[in-house]
C-alpha cells in the first residue's frame, strides 16, 4: 500500500480596508521593477567604490520579494512559495499527526502573510492553535519568498491528506 500527499488550497481572504489602500498609494517604479533597481545600484557602487568592495555585499543581500498587484496574484504567489517548501511543511504535518495519533486524518492549516511578505503565523481551523506545529511551519517557511502587496493581510488555507492507493 502506498500513499501520497495531496495539497489543496481551500480558501483565501483579504483583510484590506479602503483607508489602508489609500494610505499606501500607488507602487513606485522601484517596487514594480525590483530586478532593475539592485542592478543599477550595484553598477553605481562598482564605479564609485570599486568592484571588489561591492560584489560581496550584492551576493549577501537576500533577493527582493516579488510584488503582487492584486489579491489574486498575491494568493497565487503565496501558494507557489508554500508548494516550493512542501517537503518541509509535510514533515511538520507528519509530526503533528504522529503526536496527536491521527495517522491518516486531513490536516488543514491557515497561514497569514502581511503586506510586506512576512509569515504572521499558522493555525488550525476554528482558531485552534498547536504551538509545535505552528513553530515547525514557521521554521519550514522562514526563507520562503512571499510577495509584498497592497492587499493587506492575505490568509491562505492548505489541506494536507494522505491518499491510499
Amino acid at each position: 500500500m502506498s500513499s501520497r500527499f495531496l495539497t489543496v488550497a481551500a480558501s483565501v481572504s483579504s483583510l484590506a480596508c479602503a483607508a489602508l489602500l489609500i494610505a499606501c498609494g500607488a507602487p513606485t517604479a522601484g517596487a514594480t521593477d525590483p530586478a532593475g533597481s539592485p542592478g543599477a545600484a550595484s553598477a553605481k557602487e562598482g564605479s564609485d567604490g570599486g568592484a571588489g568592495a561591492s560584489a560581496p555585499v550584492a551576493d549577501a543581500a537576500p533577493p527582493p520579494r516579488p510584488f503582487a498587484g492584486s489579491a489574486a496574484e498575491a494568493t497565487q504567489l503565496i501558494g507557489a512559495a508554500v508548494d516550493k517548501n512542501a517537503t518541509a511543511v509535510q514533515k511538520c504535518v507528519s509530526e503533528y499527526r504522529t503526536r496527536k495519533n491521527l495517522p491518516h486524518e486531513r490536516v488543514t492549516i491557515s497561514m497569514g502573510i502581511d503586506q510586506e511578505g512576512r509569515l504572521l503565523g499558522a493555525t488550525l481551523p476554528k482558531g485552534k492553535t498547536d504551538t509545535p506545529l505552528s513553530d515547525c511551519i514557521q521554521a519550514a517557511l522562514a526563507n520562503a519568498q512571499f510577495p509584498r502587496s497592497h492587499s493587506g493581510v492575505i490568509s491562505i488555507t492548505k489541506s494536507y491528506e494522505e491518499l491510499v492507493q
